[in-house]
């Protein structure tokens, strides 16, 4: 009995030493350098902490002061396409198509999908574009003056009109493009909210 005791408390000692070596400091704090984003005291005054546009070569280029010049802003709209792309390709599969099939399962997904990524980022880019300058903002006006992008407004202009698309599923705060593009359009069907539907 007297032994087990002995051997628990060794146990409990040469944790408590073990746990105390763990935690005690070492050495002293070195100075910050940029990858270290809090300052020793917590105080969040690191001289200047890298972030992201310090680690991602692409978004480096975007960190740079937005100017009106267009050997600045060229070279982002050349990497900017393949995502403009990419946003206006799910609307083929929906084009033509304005029928209560829109108002529910996968096809409502994807037109729900389609219209928020598209006006989400033709939003950002026009207005990180306009406030480059007047240059900047009409070479973005013109990337999204395509017929693509023209057959797209009107498709969706419908779908509001019809009522397979609501105005309050795009919140003017999120979606600001997609609230002043169609600020005008009134709901004249029942669309979506039709008894059946």
């Amino acid at each position: 009995m007297y032994c087990a005791s002995l051997r628990t408390a060794g146990v409990a000692a040469l944790a408590a030493v073990a746990i105390a070596y763990t935690l005690a400091p070492s050495r002293s704090h070195r100075p910050l350098d940029p990858y270290e984003p809090i300052a020793a005291d917590g105080s969040m005054v690191a001289g200047r902490a890298a972030t992201i546009y310090d680690t991602n070569p692409l978004l480096r280029a975007r960190s740079s002061v937005a100017s009106d010049d267009p050997a600045d802003f060229e070279r982002i709209i050349k990497i900017e396409h393949p995502f403009i792309a990419r946003d206006r390709s799910p609307f083929t599969r929906l084009l033509g198509r304005l029928d209560w099939s829109l108002c529910q399962g996968s096809d409502r997904q994807l037109l729900m999908m389609a219209v928020r990524s598209y006006y989400e980022e033709r939003g950002r880019l026009l207005a990180e574009f306009s406030h480059r300058g007047p240059r900047a903002k009409s070479a973005m006006d013109r990337e999204y003056s395509t017929p693509a992008d023209r057959e797209i407004d009107d498709y969706v202009r419908h779908a509001l009109q019809y009522g397979i698309l609501q105005k309050s599923d795009f919140p003017a705060r999120t979606y600001p493009d997609f609230a002043r593009t169609f600020a005008d359009v009134q709901q004249l069907g029942n669309g979506c909210t039709a008894p059946g539907r």
